[in-house]
């Protein structure tokens, strides 16, 4: 099946940007599109300093729009979105399928003294989202998440064949990313999927460079730093191959005393 990466800047309320977007992704028969962080709500040094009434609005307004885009295209949309809920603050992943929406909240957040998501985020317990499209398992969580390894062994034992991660990636951290997910794609026998925005804040630039990882730990595309859409192709017999020839999850199963 196909997956449409979607690399693009702040969204807000252009409706006909986006709709043209997923338009294309289905023209090129994707099934799924993901976006990557901080594009249908403003960067996290923007939200800061919004009324939380704004931020609501704004994710009321992308929302409706994302269930007609899925609607009208049958085609399943991963966005990463703000959410309020009594006048608490969530970063989630919505899965959007038509009218059905499933939520994953963000578990884990940046602690950083430029980048404190921590000190402004509330946290609501929550499982990464996985699901089935035409025989491949998925699953889902924020970009800042990958660098936890619980998350990749929740993944394992749900059997996900393929990881999306939205991400925001800004300054230099490009490669960093690039070394960290080909391991993980290679040793844990996973396609891994990254969405980044591109655009700036202030002098933060965001650097696109959106790829996807083989279960090899092969680069399948990088995409560059202007908007556009990366189509990757995800097929099972490559994550079976790899799991048979590897079989680095069927040996740590052998370890049991630690």
């Amino acid at each position: 099946m196909k997956i449409a990466v979607i690399q693009t800047d702040n969204l807000p309320y252009d409706t006909a940007n986006l709709s043209y977007l997923i338009q294309r992704a289905k023209k090129e028969k994707a099934k799924l599109v993901l976006l990557p962080e901080y594009v249908l709500n403003r960067f996290f040094k923007e939200i800061e300093k919004m009324p939380i009434s704004f931020i609501k609005n704004q994710t009321k307004h992308q929302l409706k729009h994302l269930k007609q885009l899925s609607k009208v295209y049958s085609i399943t949309i991963i966005a990463p979105l703000i959410k309020i809920i009594k006048d608490k603050k969530f970063k989630v992943i919505a899965k959007i399928d038509g009218e059905k929406i499933k939520y994953y909240y963000q578990q884990v957040y940046m602690p950083y003294s430029h980048w404190r998501e921590d000190k402004f985020f509330d946290i609501n317990e929550s499982t990464p989202l996985v699901f089935n499209i035409d025989n491949i398992k998925f699953g889902v969580m924020f970009g800042f998440e990958a660098h936890i390894e619980k998350f990749w062994e929740y993944f394992n034992k749900k059997n996900v064949d393929c990881i999306l991660i939205p991400s925001v990636g800004t300054f230099n951290s490009y490669q960093r990313w690039l070394n960290i997910l080909q391991t993980k794609a290679f040793l844990n026998h996973k396609y891994v999927i990254r969405a980044n925005r591109i655009g700036a804040y202030k002098d933060w630039e965001f650097y696109g460079k959106s790829f996807g990882i083989s279960p090899e730990g092969e680069i399948l595309n990088i995409l560059g730093n202007k908007e556009e859409i990366g189509i990757f192709s995800i097929k099972k017999e490559k994550i079976i191959e790899a799991r048979k020839e590897w079989k680095f999850l069927e040996l740590s199963k052998l370890i049991k005393h630690f």
